[in-house]
């Protein structure tokens, strides 16, 4: 036997022992679902699998990239929640869009996903019991935030389960197979003005067509061989096009931040995130005891943003992040510190930092 017959054949014994132990783990998971159905758990618990991950990434490394350990434990994950119950997930806009990869990205593909015209209708479906789960952006690295979705927060009882970032990748795709041959590209005006200077040097030659959304762009495409769209990859994917260029984008490291909302909340793991929204009147000194408790506890801040209430002129909402978790006693000496000294704090949820 040569030498690639030989690894071939060690692959192969390697392959049964992964799939034997795969059926193992899963067995366990079936015990697992049980013990879930009498105590009324959640069948999806970012804090385990936020150990998980931690722990098999803190095995002795080797030849095998460690990214690719989250992204296959993900769908083990995946499968591991199926065996329990196929979970709903609500997302917003098209299939394809960049919500809808966020999603799978984190719920893997033994899930059902839903599509929901916007931010409110995710709300409202999760609210509804219709759908298990829901994903919605809160804020992009160029953008900023997502002022809408912090909006509904105020009238809901929702809490944030977990969170994830995404790199948003626009790529170029097309029926065609060079992009010489494109007389229209169609996206939607945001990723079009994200991508604008490289489309101006590499395809000067179409016209840029806007359109409701990116998954729309690439439908389009799919129906005109003179056609492309700026689009994920997904979109690709799922309309049989080309992918004829990637990462098309004119700023690197483009990131887009997205919550996971639901009914439960999520235990402590030691590295926690947590958000909250205090409202507060607009007077003097009124930022200032929001964020002393802060400094006084030393509790790191990640993000603070202000909406006005639009209940009352001049009162504000602030939207607070921190590292730690509620039930932390500096975190609630400080929320304590804070919901006597500005108002109403409402807890949104703590969660498994991303």
């Amino acid at each position: 036997m040569d030498n690639l017959g030989k690894h071939r054949k060690a692959i192969d014994a390697i392959d049964k022992k992964i799939v034997g132990l795969l059926q193992a783990r899963a067995e366990n998971v079936r015990e697992i679902a049980n013990e879930k159905n009498k105590t009324g758990k959640q069948v999806y618990d970012p804090a385990r699998e936020a150990e998980v991950l931690k722990k098999v990434k803190t095995i002795k490394k080797g030849k095998f990239p460690p990214e690719a350990i989250g992204a296959i434990y993900n769908e083990i994950f995946s499968a591991s929640r199926m065996l329990q119950r196929r979970l709903n997930v609500a997302y917003m806009g098209p299939e394809a869009s960049y919500t809808h990869l966020a999603a799978i990205k984190r719920f893997g593909k033994s899930t059902d996903y839903t599509s929901v015209p916007g931010v409110k209708e995710v709300f409202l479906e999760v609210e509804k019991g219709t759908v298990d789960y829901g994903c919605v952006p809160i804020e992009n690295s160029t953008e900023g935030a997502v002022n809408y979705t912090y909006d509904l927060f105020a009238d809901s009882d929702l809490k944030i389960y977990s969170e994830l970032e995404m790199e948003i990748k626009h790529c170029l795709m097309s029926k065609q197979k060079d992009m010489k041959d494109i007389k229209i590209i169609y996206s939607h005006p945001q990723s079009l003005a994200q991508c604008r200077l490289w489309l101006e040097a590499n395809a000067p030659h179409a016209v840029l067509k806007e359109v409701s959304s990116n998954s729309k762009a690439a439908v389009l495409a799919a129906g005109d061989r003179t056609a492309g769209a700026v689009a994920g990859e997904l979109a690709a994917e799922l309309n049989g096009l080309n992918v004829l260029a990637s990462s098309i984008q004119d700023v690197a490291n483009n990131f887009t931040r997205f919550f996971i909302l639901g009914k439960g909340e999520s235990r402590k793991t030691g590295d926690d995130k947590t958000s909250i929204m205090v409202a507060i009147k607009d007077k003097v000194g009124a930022l200032y005891h929001l964020l002393k408790p802060f400094e006084k506890y030393k509790v790191n801040l990640t993000n603070i943003e202000s909406r006005p209430s639009k209940k009352k002129a001049w009162d504000y909402y602030f939207f607070v992040d921190f590292l730690g978790h509620k039930d932390e006693p500096k975190i609630k000496k400080a929320l304590s510190e804070i919901s006597r000294n500005c108002g109403g704090v409402k807890v949104l949820g703590s969660y498994p930092r991303f």
